[in-house]
């Protein structure tokens, strides 16, 4: 857990949020619930389509220009990673559309589910360390304080990883 003086504490909160939230879901995967693993996929990306909603429309606008990397750099992340869930929604959908009716055809759905989850997972991991090294530092910490105090997402997703 960030420690208060840590410059990128709200970051990490919500991007540890969300990672829990994808972890959960990615055990329901590799245990064959793929009903529960839909819902909590859907969970997941409404709240990073918010995460990126109040970045986009709250934070971002305030980059200096003296940025790191400007704002355009991290929009361009998020679309990449909103394709990329898109994708792997895609093939949840494929495997809920037709169930697998073995076991062996069960581990090999939840096999083409986590192959197809490392690439999202790794631009996630590579986007939250953009953020945490330079965008949270870039920006005014009352700023960051206020915007994810007024909309509750600390709080909210630190407890939907188990939902």
């Amino acid at each position: 857990m960030p420690c208060a003086a840590d410059p990128a504490r709200h970051f990490l909160r919500q991007h540890e949020g969300l990672d829990a939230q994808l972890h959960t879901h990615l055990l329901d995967v590799v245990g064959g619930d793929f009903v529960q693993a839909d819902l909590r996929l859907r969970r997941w990306r409404d709240d990073l389509a918010r995460h990126i909603e109040i970045e986009e429309q709250e934070l971002l606008p305030h980059l200096p220009e003296s940025a790191r990397w400007a704002a355009r750099v991290y929009r361009q992340e998020h679309e990449r990673i909103v394709v990329l869930a898109d994708e792997y929604g895609g093939r949840l959908a494929q495997v809920l559309a037709s169930p697998p009716a073995t076991e062996a055809e069960r581990r090999h759905a939840a096999l083409w589910l986590i192959d197809a989850a490392h690439a999202l997972r790794h631009v996630l991991d590579h986007h939250h360390q953009r953020e945490h090294t330079a965008l949270a530092l870039e920006l005014p910490e009352a700023l960051q304080e206020r915007v994810w105090r007024e909309h509750g997402l600390a709080q909210e997703l630190e407890h939907k990883g188990g939902r």
